[in-house]
């Protein structure tokens, strides 16, 4: 499992900067930059704070699993990150466009 910081503090399942969702999916299959990627699980946190759905293992999980859509990533392995660490950044997105896995490296 790989380690994930993300400052994404707008994401329902953001505390503390660790992910509670478990899981995450990173998309831009085509990507070619950082910029190009996003968080594919992001939620936005409502306006009121309210507490995670039901989806959400209600911790934040310091190392989580991690689906990679993004193909020319030098650490995707068969749609697996093989990163022994992440950060994924969008402290002020209010969707998941504005998310973007910073390391993301292009093997191309």
């Amino acid at each position: 499992m790989t380690i994930l910081k993300c400052s994404a503090t707008k994401c329902m399942y953001n505390e503390n900067e660790l992910c509670s969702r478990g899981d995450i999916e990173i998309t831009g299959a085509g990507a070619r930059n950082a910029d190009e990627t996003n968080c594919g699980s992001f939620r936005e946190r409502s306006a009121s704070g309210a507490a995670m759905n039901s989806e959400a293992h209600h911790c934040g999980c310091e190392k989580i699993n991690i689906d990679c859509k993004a193909q020319e990533c030098t650490y995707n392995e068969h749609c697996k990150c093989t990163a022994s660490a992440i950060d994924v950044s969008g402290c002020s997105t209010e969707g998941c466009n504005e998310t973007k896995c910073n390391t993301f490296s292009c093997k191309c």
